[in-house]
């Protein structure tokens, strides 16, 4: 296709549409809170959304000028770079504080929780970074909010997803009511940053982690936009308390948190929902996102820290969705800082239960909807389905007539994948790639610091099935099945022991248990373990399997069977070879070998005497 091909057909595209229902209530219109917060903030200090009207938003240099505003205005913020994008774009954070705990070390000095702001993970998804700015300046200018700092610190992210911010277009995002031009949802290399968080593939997540694990904020706020059915909703939300997020920090948030931010939310006029994602185990209910540590919040619990996915509507008006931002946070920051000391200790309690993890404990790292269910109304709108003159099947139209619907919720969760915790795992030193990983997350190891012989449970991973595309740039490892057996293993100095009884323990049984939902063995690290490196000559080999038939008659056995049950085997003389080659001397032994190590207490005294620390 030539390129004024192309030229002619951006020219010829359809503009823009307004939503369909435009289904706004007068107190989303008029939207107090940002017009109080516009009327007494200087004119000079005003962003750019606000300046048009919240018709536009603003560049991603503009906003790390209006950041730096904030930072030469007052003397208690700290705007720090976080490191480079794909594109050299410096990412940033304030740093707020009363004290001027501008270091991880001086923060935790202070007893406060810390609270991280997340804005422009998905760069098209606006609203949470221009409500950040208003909400910031009304801490530090305004001061209308400045009571925060005395139970609290702020972290603010300017946008996490800088180039992909910058990718501007009015046709970015179909779904988005305004503003005019927005950024894409992925950074420069076409990933998706919150997918990321595990596997850490990007500049932009491996800075994140960074800031997470020196600051390890006590509650993070991710700011997203949502497409989906038009609604009443102006904002959904996904948290985690149940058994995916240790136990002490799950019950601050059910019991301290949520009972202050919905109330206090629908008193302000906001119509706020659950995010839904799916069905219960029956298909008769509606479940709750449960976000393994690939996403935000999922991560955050991964790392015993609770966090609020927030996704405002899209097809609500830009101001609108400011709105929803401001107040948001605003009032989960009024919630955190009157049960600022609860929320500090339950994270502190939560990773002494991680330090002191005994092996033969379960650890649970994935769940599906469970069986408890609870009453719910969803918020909807009416429609009808008339046929399509283009597709020629019935499509949705929405109407701004509100319609309520008695369901059931499921926020419940049952057990899926839960191992039971090792003493520690070994990682070989060839393996450098996931050993950066665990340090990049904040895992400690130990170094093996003289050859190891060991007996060790080693595991087979086999019948493995592999995506049949690409998801963030991988080809991921859908399915599996393993075996273990304890055999010798000879364990080369350099190699690192990772004690599973740690503060981020989780993380590192997230990574390296492969059945766990973002597993180091489901993103692909450990792919060349499934490849076969030698093969044979069926002239080579044939008189070596007509001597391995003579001379085991229960493996002759074992093949005639074979033989006689399938049909496509029988007919495939180069898989009969190959079925034999697999059990000869000859077939490579660590083929399909789980590299990682598992460590009993039994086992653990050998290990010891060869470890150093660092």
């Amino acid at each position: 296709m030539s390129l004024c091909f192309l030229l002619a057909l951006q020219m010829a595209a359809v503009p823009p549409m307004p939503p369909q229902s435009q289904a706004e209530t007068a107190t989303m219109k008029a939207a107090q809170s940002l017009a109080e917060s516009t009327t007494a903030a200087p004119k000079d200090l005003r962003t750019h959304a606000e300046q048009s009207n919240y018709q536009e938003t603003g560049s991603y240099d503009e906003a790390v000028s209006f950041y730096r505003k904030l930072e030469k205005l007052s003397p208690l913020a700290k705007l720090v770079p976080l490191g480079q994008t794909g594109e050299g774009r410096t990412l940033y954070a304030l740093i707020v504080s009363k004290e001027k705990a501008f270091t991880p070390e001086a923060a935790r000095r202070t007893g406060k929780p810390v609270v991280l702001l997340q804005n422009g993970i998905h760069a098209g998804e606006n609203g949470g970074k221009d409500a950040a700015m208003m909400l910031l300046r009304d801490v530090l200018v305004t001061k209308r909010h400045a009571a925060w700092l005395d139970h609290s610190i702020l972290v603010s992210i300017v946008v996490f997803n800088a180039d992909g911010h910058e990718h501007v277009s009015g046709y970015n995002r179909i779904n988005e009511n305004g503003p005019a031009k927005m950024g894409f949802r992925v950074n420069a290399s076409r990933l998706n940053l919150n997918r990321d968080y595990l596997k850490a593939q990007t500049p932009e997540m491996r800075a994140w982690l960074k800031l997470y694990t020196a600051w390890l904020p006590d509650f993070l706020v991710d700011n997203h936009v949502t497409d989906g059915s038009d609604n009443q909703y102006d904002v959904t939300i996904a948290t985690h308390t149940e058994q995916d997020i240790a136990p002490e920090v799950g019950e601050w948030v059910e019991k301290k948190y949520l009972t202050k931010l919905i109330p206090e939310m629908e008193k302000l006029g906001h119509v706020v929902g659950w995010y839904i994602e799916g069905r219960g185990r029956n298909g008769d209910s509606l479940a709750v996102m449960t976000a393994s540590p690939r996403y935000s919040t999922g991560y955050a619990a991964a790392q015993n820290r609770a966090g609020l996915l927030v996704e405002t509507h899209s097809l609500k008006s830009f101001k609108t969705r400011v709105w929803s931002h401001y107040d948001i946070m605003a009032v989960s920051l009024d919630a955190i800082c009157t049960e600022a000391k609860a929320l500090r200790s339950a994270s502190l309690a939560a990773d002494q239960r991680y330090e002191a993890l005994k092996p033969g404990a379960k650890v649970f790292l994935e769940g599906t909807p469970g069986d408890k269910q609870e009453p719910y109304v969803q918020r909807l709108l009416a429609f009808e389905r008339p046929v399509s003159t283009v597709s020629g099947g019935p499509v949705v139209r929405y109407s701004a007539k509100p319609v309520d619907q008695q369901a059931q919720l499921v926020r419940s969760l049952t057990e899926k994948v839960a191992p039971v915790a090792p003493d520690g795992y070994i990682v070989p030193r060839q393996w450098n790639e996931v050993i950066e990983l665990l340090h990049i997350h904040g895992i400690k190891t130990q170094t093996i610091n003289k050859k190891l012989n060991q007996t060790l449970d080693v595991t087979k991973v086999e019948n493995v099935r592999w995506a049949t595309a690409p998801f963030e740039g991988r080809f991921q490892v859908q399915s599996f099945t393993s075996r273990t057996a304890n055999q010798a293993v000879e364990i080369p100095a350099g190699s690192v022991y990772v004690p599973a009884a740690q503060r981020a323990g989780k993380v590192a049984m997230h990574i390296l248990e492969p059945a766990a939902p973002d597993s180091a063995v489901r993103w692909g690290f450990f792919q060349s373990v499934f490849e076969q490196k030698e093969y044979f000559s069926d002239y080579v080999f044939e008189p070596y399997a007509v001597e391995m038939l003579k001379q085991n008659p229960a493996l002759k056995a074992e093949f005639d069977a074979k033989v006689q049950s399938d049909a496509t085997f029988a007919k495939n003389p180069r898989a009969r070879l190959l079925w034999l080659f697999q059990r000869s001397p000859y077939f490579e032994p660590d083929k399909d070998t789980y590299p990682v190590l598992r460590v009993t207490p039994a086992e653990m005294p050998a290990v010891k005497s060869a470890l150093g620390t660092n």
